[in-house]
């Protein structure tokens, strides 16, 4: 493929990867969710479209052109 011949890969995190026990993953949540309320950590808003819309959303993310969640409203 055009990724391989380049030794591009994709990969998503799972966060069982990072934690044993349901103790612990609570403790890294809770942890994240703290940073979140004090604004140590933003999350960029999501990008919306319009169903209609789903083709320029697709060429948008193809493109690059968006960050974060990207949503298709119905």
């Amino acid at each position: 493929s055009r990724f391989s011949a380049r030794s591009i890969t994709l990969s998503r995190p799972n966060y069982s990867h990072y934690t044993d026990t349901p103790a612990q993953l609570a403790t890294q949540a809770n942890r994240l969710f703290a940073m979140l309320r004090t604004g140590a950590i933003r999350l960029a808003p999501p990008r919306h479209y319009a169903l209609s819309a789903a083709a320029q959303a697709h060429a948008d993310l193809e493109g690059r052109r968006t960050t974060g969640s990207v949503l298709l409203l119905p």
